[in-house]
């Protein structure tokens, strides 16, 4: 069995009205004043969150400036104001956009320089952030359970991670309640990322025994529940097993990302296509492409995804998954296609060239990767 390094949450809350604990953690932990993001400050949930802060007399301050998925600028800006007002500790409540840039924001607040060092430049970490608590408003991303924080490049444009595993949020409170009023648009979105992470990750060429029981648990989950999610918001168990679903996602992933996640991160940067979309879009062409190389762990996959493979050979059960993964795209009005979202005219030649500057050096997925794979994915997902 291969050597692996795997980094966990400290402690993990699940459960319906599991919010109000917040205030108790943070007492406990005698903190100062928190640092609190928010895409939405009027937010139900945010508002109750906040009303226990001060109910407990705990002082905070409040930053949205983080519109989209998170780029340097407000990263770079967010550590400032976190200086400024005195913080030492974190909590991020909203999708996987604020929980990575809290993550990096709580990283930079004790390591100094700019968020571009550590992207594009390969500085350190050499501190470890202080407390950070995750509180995850949607059921996909998986940033909760993880140490990377995807960064909008300001200065050349790229969508580029870094990571550490101090950026792991020591605390992830799961709450379903806090997803009831998700549209259903960004449900699927979040939900077909959250497929995502777990069908790349047990194909990976880094899987693990952990890894690969979290993927296979993720998959059969979203399987059962992403439609429920989409079509009956207020189905508190649907809602709750996409949150560990993506909590489980979260944690495979660790294992790396295939070529799905390879063209979706630089091109949704590129098209301002959100990441659950651009992963959805991806996602079918990924299982054919790499069908040579891994059709055995696809199978698996497959039987996870309520697929009966008794009478299928590893071939049937992998077009039978290919199915599976473009049924459930139609069940919920999940894009399949890359075509509309095509708002400039960009040669080929160019975007494989950003594809290879971001996420280029990945060595993991089950096919080499080359600039071949990359224009057979980009062609099939048109």
């Amino acid at each position: 069995m291969k050597a692996f390094d795997i980094v966990f949450n400290r402690h993990l809350v699940f459960g319906a009205g599991k919010l109000q604990e917040v205030p108790g953690m943070l007492s406990w932990y005698k903190v100062n004043k928190v640092f609190l993001t928010t895409f939405d400050r009027q937010n139900a949930g945010f508002l109750s969150l906040t009303e226990m802060l001060d109910k407990a007399g705990i002082a905070y301050v409040i930053y949205t400036d983080i519109y989209g998925e998170p780029d340097a600028n407000c990263i770079n800006h967010g550590r400032d104001l976190y200086l400024e007002e005195g913080c030492d500790c974190a909590v991020a409540f909203g999708g996987g956009s604020i929980i990575d840039a809290t993550k990096a924001i709580n990283m930079l607040a004790v390591n100094g320089g700019k968020i571009e060092e550590y992207q594009m430049e390969g500085r350190e970490v050499v501190t470890a952030p202080p407390l950070f608590i995750a509180i995850p408003t949607t059921s996909g991303t998986g940033a909760e359970a993880t140490k990377t924080a995807v960064v909008l490049n300001n200065d050349n444009g790229l969508k580029k991670s870094l990571y550490h595993t101090t950026m792991i949020a020591d605390i992830v409170v799961l709450d379903p309640e806090l997803t009831l009023s998700l549209p259903a648009a960004i449900t699927a979105a979040t939900g077909m990322d959250a497929l995502s992470h777990a069908i790349e990750s047990y194909v990976s060429l880094n899987a693990t025994p952990i890894t690969e029981m979290y993927g296979l648990a993720a998959v059969e989950l979203i399987s059962q529940n992403l439609e429920r999610a989409v079509k009956t918001p207020d189905d508190i168990e649907a809602r709750g097993a996409m949150m560990l679903a993506s909590y489980f996602g979260g944690v495979a992933i660790t294992a790396g990302i295939g070529i799905a996640h390879i063209m979706a991160q630089p091109l949704g940067g590129t098209f301002k296509i959100p990441h659950g979309d651009a992963c959805s879009i991806f996602l079918p062409a990924s299982v054919e492409l790499n069908r040579a190389y891994a059709k055995d762990r696809y199978a698996r996959v497959a039987e996870a995804f309520d697929v009966d493979t008794a009478d299928l050979d590893a071939d049937g059960a992998t077009d039978a998954l290919i199915a599976k993964i473009e049924e459930l795209q139609k069940a919920i009005d999940a894009p399949s296609k890359l075509t509309p979202y095509l708002t400039k005219d960009i040669p080929l030649d160019e975007l494989i060239d950003i594809v290879k500057r971001t996420t280029g050096h990945i060595t993991c997925n089950p096919r080499p990767l080359n600039e071949d794979l990359m224009r057979e994915a980009y062609e099939m997902a048109l």
